[in-house]
């Protein structure tokens, strides 16, 4: 099978990073389910091959890699124990290959608890410092490790939102995540990589902060949350990349001729001011409508 294509992926990638103009809109996800896969493509395993086929059969520019690990309570992965499968095969070819890596937020809730985590802010602060120091530490040398393994970006993931506003008080981001996140951002750039931003939810009050720090893109886009993907690139799409704007019912509606000429219509507009990566906001699982997706990404192609 053929990796690479004639007009790469990456290179794509790399006009749009720079909000350079012409070329088609890329097209990424954040993660796809082995059981859609499996399902698409009728097989009963799901490995580099079968996803490579599915992301090209979607059409996808961008793919993205998670970490595999196991979580033991009140203890960060052992490094060793941290596997990133077919990196390297990913890295060979013409995609844009980002690395998805967990900030010290998203860590702390999913190792102590989202109730026992967030406490810590006024319970015992010198303890937040210390976690977060430590994951950053942690993050650095494994974003070493996955730039020296040839991928083209980082995504640093913190979920800090609900559907209305911030999970957390923004001056306490301010002072103790934000800070961590802008160092490994700055080891990031570097390293000649470009740094994303991932959260679900409502998060545009820090998109200004996120800016600050040289984040060259934010993942999620989320209308129902209040993510309207034209009022921020009229506030903020000429200083960093817009990644997402496709929600679950969207690819559902996407069956219905109107609907999809009505949507990918809005796209087209929405991508003249540059800057766009056109993807779902959470990743496909066994909700997405794949004929529908599909259908998206066809009607999308300029």
């Amino acid at each position: 099978m053929d990796y690479h294509a004639p007009y790469s992926s990456r290179q794509r990638m790399q006009k749009t990073i720079r909000h350079e103009p012409g070329g088609s809109i890329p097209k990424g996800e954040l993660c796809i389910a082995d059981t859609v896969i499996s399902r698409e493509l009728n097989c009963n395993q799901v490995g580099f091959e079968e996803k490579f086929e599915f992301v090209n059969f979607i059409g996808l520019d961008v793919y993205t890699i998670s970490p595999v690990f196991s979580c033991e309570k009140d203890m960060l992965p052992n490094p060793e124990k941290v596997k990133w499968t077919d990196i390297e095969k990913w890295t060979n070819t013409s995609l844009f290959i980002f690395a998805l890596i967990d900030g010290a937020l998203e860590t702390g809730m999913r190792i102590r608890g989202w109730t026992e985590f967030l406490t810590l802010t006024k319970k015992s602060p010198s303890d937040l410092v210390s976690f977060i120091e430590m994951v950053e530490k942690s993050n650095i040398s494994t974003i070493r490790e996955v730039a020296q393994k040839g991928a083209d970006g980082i995504i640093l993931a913190d979920d800090v939102a609900f559907t209305n506003g911030l999970i957390i008080n923004p001056d306490i981001l301010r002072k103790y995540f934000l800070p961590s996140l802008a160092r490994q951002v700055e080891e990031i750039n570097n390293l000649g990589i470009h740094a994303f931003y991932h959260s679900d939810g409502n998060y545009r009050e820090i998109i200004p902060d996120l800016i600050d720090i040289n984040f060259h893109g934010i993942q999620c886009i989320e209308k129902l949350s209040g993510m309207d993907m034209a009022d921020l690139q009229a506030k903020y799409g000429d200083k960093i990349c817009l990644w997402g704007h496709i929600d679950t019912e969207d690819t559902i509606k996407a069956q219905k001729p109107s609907y999809l000429k009505a949507f990918s219509d809005s796209v087209r507009i929405l991508s003249s001011q540059k800057g766009l990566i056109l993807g779902t906001n959470c990743g496909i699982y066994e909700g997405t409508d794949i004929a529908g997706l599909k259908a998206i990404y066809e009607s999308c192609k300029i």
